[in-house]
């Protein structure tokens, strides 16, 4: 809400502001100074703000634009330092005024990291948590934070471990602290060598392929699956076809001749019935083994996503609470 508050004031400042009795020659270098920033060409138009302001120092607006312009680059400070100098030479400006407080109020450390990370730039983001640390090792936010990326970067050991060390500063986190134990359970049963297979094996019972996907082969479990069900239509559209023909065969009364189309079609359907039902017993049986030794470790299904819109991991003290939206330890 904040940066929306900004973004739109100085939406509102990038229109071109009435000088107040400026030199033609500054006047001049402030026109051109403003197509420029109209144009998000911020170094250029600041190369000619600063050159109106040497000819005329006594433009708050300009000294208001140079500010826009830094703080449209990122830099804070050297906004803030220019919408003074506005201030300064126009105090009257209260909506100038309010800003320079809002950006003079303590900024929080973590923020921008937190919207690096809900940006999915992981790594960034935690670097930026890292300089956060760097200045205040206590910082027990900044560390769990740094867990948080390097669980979605796949790093889950190395979070375990951040984790912890988030815990030992802030004993009192109970959410971190049941978290801590599931995924320490998860990753001893990865260590372990125990597997998964229940799920898979009655998964691929239900419907065959199921199970592989589980265990992340999709594209194993759709070729199993259709191979099976492929067999199995063939195995009913072969019966439903003997029979026809056999009832057929039963019922013909005519020469020997008549006899010969039905029972040819009911010999040949019988075998490809046979066939169907023997492959079809064999595709369903591999379907099932090779869903439980392609099982996956205890514990790896248990994985969150990262990404923002599919999870929120706010196991901070005073945050909101975890939401699994994808699976639950």
């Amino acid at each position: 809400m904040r940066r929306a508050i900004l973004f739109a004031f100085l939406t509102l400042s990038s229109l071109p502001i009435r000088l107040p009795a400026a030199t033609p020659a500054a006047a001049q270098w402030y026109v051109a100074a403003n197509r420029y920033y109209a144009q998000k060409q911020y170094d250029q138009a600041i190369q000619y703000f600063s050159q109106s302001l040497k000819l005329d120092p006594r433009q708050p607006a300009a000294y208001q634009m140079l500010g826009n312009c830094f703080y449209a680059k990122g830099s804070m400070g050297g906004a803030l330092q220019y919408y003074r100098y506005a201030l300064r030479l126009n105090p009257s400006n209260a909506p100038l005024a309010s800003l320079v407080q809002r950006l003079s109020a303590p900024q929080d450390p973590l923020t921008p990291g937190k919207q690096l990370y809900q940006a999915q730039r992981y790594r960034e983001a935690m670097a930026s948590f890292q300089q956060v640390t760097a200045q205040n090792p206590l910082n027990a936010k900044a560390v769990q934070y740094i867990g948080n990326c390097q669980y979605a970067l796949g790093d889950r050991a190395a979070a375990l471990a951040s984790y912890k060390q988030a815990l030992q500063l802030s004993p009192g986190n109970q959410a971190l602290s049941d978290f801590i134990n599931r995924l320490s359970a998860a990753q001893n049963g990865t260590a372990s060598g125990a597997t998964d297979w229940t799920s898979p094996l009655w998964r691929s019972a239900i419907l065959p392929g199921w199970g592989q996907a589980y265990n992340g082969q999709t594209g194993k479990g759709l070729l199993l699956g259709g191979a099976t069900l492929a067999l199995w239509a063939g195995e009913i559209g072969s019966y439903v076809v003997g029979s026809a023909a056999e009832t057929q065969y039963m019922n013909t009364t005519g020469a020997n001749s008549d006899y010969n189309t039905p029972y040819d079609t009911w010999s040949t359907m019988a075998t490809i019935n046979h066939v169907c039902y023997i492959g079809m017993t064999v595709m369903y049986a591999y379907t099932l083994i090779d869903a439980c030794i392609n099982a996956k470790p205890l514990g790896s299904h248990t994985a969150w996503s990262p990404e923002p819109d599919k999870v929120e991991l706010s196991l901070l003290p005073g945050g909101a609470s975890v939401k699994w939206k994808i699976a639950e330890f």
